[in-house]
């Protein structure tokens, strides 16, 4: 059942790759770039909002009792350069029969009628345009990870940006809790993104964020924030980022002030504390965007042995901490800490309470 708008990444075809489910008959084909993906409806149906709405509408013609696929969708190119799945066989204008759905299915016959407006037609015989074959390689393998979070299988990524697109295409098909249910496993068995965050942590933090996922939130967050410049306008575009950033960086901020307060009362009473002080100051980074949590270290590293148990060595121990735990969890990874070697100039403490968490925790679908 070949048309011109089914396009692909390879001349040659590709072998069918089949889903199984206990007690279930595949009966779904999506065709994606030329490749076969043979699943069943019921699954999409439970974590997909997309199917579960679309899959029987009344704008397609029923398969023939004979038919071997009860449905099949085939990957279709706007002119945008965007693409979408839709299904190969339908009776008139979708726009004809919307008034018989729900308000809940209205809203996400939106999402598909976009795809008419942006083209002018709902013909997917006619691609307006191809993507690159770069670029179909990627979809097509963040599509099938996609398929393999809704059925509660592990993969790995090797990039945020990787995860990125997933996330995108589950967002499309309304499936993001599948994903962020998936999520454990593949930051467990993908070491090499996890120790990308900290170049990508903004990406990061908005993926945790879709996918209202805390621990890898609270990783991202502490990147951000170890970095975070007053008045930064980098989450300008989502408020509820930007609101959580900037709670997480003035408290980091208070904190740092109160333990420089302890530190400076403690000089009065030792001589040795009071030259590593002087020294350390003589050393701080202006430029920093935190100061610099080297200048902290310092102070740590020689502090009196006699005001070992007090309350201002106790907080210059928890400005000091280091709260990541995914970055813990890479094998083979070496010790570090904040205020030295890679992280000399930066916290890694920064934190956010379970009520700050910018979603709501109670959702399980969205």
């Amino acid at each position: 059942m070949s048309s011109p708008s089914q396009t692909s990444v390879a001349e040659v075809p590709k072998q069918p790759i089949i889903f199984k489910f206990p007690g279930l008959k595949v009966d779904t084909r999506l065709k994606v770039f030329g490749q076969e993906f043979h699943v069943h409806s019921a699954i999409l149906r439970l974590y997909s909002a997309f199917f579960r709405t679309f899959l029987d509408s009344p704008d397609k013609i029923p398969a023939p009792a004979s038919a071997l696929f009860r449905y099949e969708y085939v990957s279709v190119v706007d002119a945008d350069g965007t693409w979408g799945l839709e299904v190969e066989l339908k009776c008139g204008d979708q726009k004809e029969v919307s008034h018989t759905l729900s308000d809940s299915e209205k809203s996400l016959q939106t999402v598909s009628d976009q795809r008419t407006t942006k083209t002018g037609t709902t013909d997917h015989t006619s691609t307006k345009r191809s993507l690159s074959r770069p670029q179909q390689v990627l979809d097509l393998l963040a599509f099938e990870r996609l398929l393999l979070a809704i059925y509660r299988k592990r993969f790995r990524v090797t990039s945020v940006g990787e995860l990125a697109r997933v996330v995108e295409l589950a967002n499309f098909y309304c499936a993001l809790p599948a994903v962020a249910q998936s999520l454990d496993g593949v930051l467990l068995d993908s070491p090499e993104t996890v120790e990308k965050i900290p170049q990508h942590s903004i990406a990061t933090l908005e993926i945790a964020y879709k996918l209202r996922h805390s621990i890898l939130f609270r990783e991202a967050l502490i990147h951000v924030v170890a970095t975070w410049v007053e008045g930064s306008r980098s989450l300008d575009h989502n408020l509820e980022l930007a609101s959580a950033v900037t709670a997480s960086y003035n408290r980091l901020q208070i904190q740092s002030l109160k333990v420089m307060y302890n530190i400076l009362r403690t000089t009065r009473e030792s001589a040795s504390l009071a030259e590593t002080f002087k020294r350390a100051i003589r050393s701080l980074d202006y430029d920093a965007p935190n100061g610099t949590a080297q200048f902290f270290r310092t102070i740590y590293a020689e502090w009196p042995d006699r005001f070992l148990i007090t309350d201002a060595k106790s907080s210059l121990e928890d400005l000091l901490s280091n709260k990541l735990i995914l970055a813990k969890l890479v094998p083979n990874t070496k010790p570090f800490q904040a205020g030295a070697g890679a992280y000399e100039k930066k916290f890694l403490c920064a934190s956010i309470e379970d009520h700050e968490l910018p979603w709501d925790r109670e959702a399980v679908d969205w």
